[in-house]
């Protein structure tokens, strides 16, 4: 017990310092507190209805985005935590890895606004333990008996088919798949369905029922095998489940990396040659910018990392020969940054997007 004590404190700290680390990096003025927005949400009755949807949600996600094997681990874990005669820490590994994805599934939402569609059904709060379920997931088939793998599947199917409906009445029967947003939080439904515009909630479902099927099939047949011939079936069955994920991940980079309207490609390549920027060249860009626009301009401006500071408040960081402000509605691309020091002027400008360059001369 002092041994794993003793590990679990080393564990947690190295975390911790990890964590404060890369906030430091990543967020250099302070991360954002959604305190408020998570105390307002989890201490009101439709608040917490609101929670409890968008974690069913994001548990459609886990079994879709593995392709099934997730939602099997998942299910293992939670038989795992409740079954008694197993040894006991097993018992309280299991029981902690769904603790932490249920905690996971219901405070990442409920820190956000209710009216973004994605949260309604975001894969990406869970991707850490859609890893560790699709690991758990893959362990079941090759070792569980024929009848538990059999009744995992069935409560796999019924639960998710509960939470395919619960997206589909909020976020709605399809998911919209073009721009890099959209893209980027519903990519592997995207995949699923072959739809890259919208992604209907009932084809990837199918497409992941059908997936597991598969696995489960090929498992339970290659489980029969001996010597080489098992270690050929575990390889072949290794390369499938590989091979979905190859084609998948390679049209999901494809696909949201490339501009999918004139719109975005002025934001992106458009901004470059319209603002003159070359390689060498320092930017930075307001914090009032959101990530839609400025991590595929990231993308663009391979040469150096993008700088982060506040128009209203700071000075442009030591060096920038560049800035990108937001276009206020309304008003004209000055005002985007109407306490600019002398020296600075706009060099271009987009209003449908809403961006504005100014560059140091």
């Amino acid at each position: 017990m002092a041994a794993a004590a003793l590990t679990a404190l080393l564990a947690v700290g190295a975390g911790w310092e990890l964590n404060r680390y890369v906030t430091k990096v990543l967020y250099p003025d302070g991360i954002r507190s959604l305190t408020g927005q998570l105390l307002s949400t989890l201490t009101s009755p439709g608040g917490v209805l609101q929670v409890a949807e968008m974690a069913v949600g994001q548990g459609w996600r886990l079994t879709v985005d593995s392709w099934g094997l997730a939602g099997i681990g998942l299910v293992a874990a939670a038989t795992v935590a409740l079954r008694g005669g197993l040894r006991t820490d097993l018992r309280i590994m299991a029981a902690l890895s769904v603790a932490v994805t249920v905690l996971i599934a219901c405070v990442a939402p409920a820190a956000l606004p209710p009216d973004q569609s994605q949260t309604w059904a975001s894969g990406r709060y869970l991707d850490g333990m859609i890893v560790t379920y699709f690991l758990v997931g893959a362990v079941v088939l090759l070792r569980a008996s024929t009848r538990r793998i059999l009744g995992y599947a069935a409560t796999v199917v019924g639960l998710t088919v509960a939470a395919a409906a619960t997206v589909a009445v909020y976020a709605g029967a399809s998911l919209p798949v073009t721009g890099f947003g959209s893209g980027f939080n519903f990519a592997e439904p995207a995949a699923a369905t072959q739809d890259w515009t919208q992604a209907s909630v009932l084809v990837a479902t199918a497409v992941a029922f059908g997936l597991l099927a598969c696995w489960i099939v090929l498992a339970l047949i290659v489980r029969r095998w001996r010597g080489l011939m098992l270690a050929c079936g575990l390889g072949v069955l290794g390369l499938a489940v590989a091979a979905v994920s190859l084609v998948a991940v390679a049209q999901m980079t494809s696909h949201i990396s490339q501009p999918a309207t004139s719109a975005q490609a002025a934001s992106t390549t458009g901004l470059v040659t319209a603002a003159d920027l070359k390689p060498g060249e320092q930017i930075a860009v307001s914090s009032e910018i959101g990530w839609e626009l400025w991590v595929p301009q990231a993308f663009e401006i391979w040469w150096t990392e993008l700088q982060f500071f506040d128009p209203a408040n700071q000075p442009p960081p030591a060096g920038v020969t560049v800035v990108e402000t937001l276009w206020p509605n309304g008003q004209s691309a000055s005002a985007s940054w109407p306490h600019a020091p002398a020296g600075w002027r706009i060099v271009a400008s987009n209003r449908s997007a809403d961006w504005v360059v100014w560059r140091h001369v």
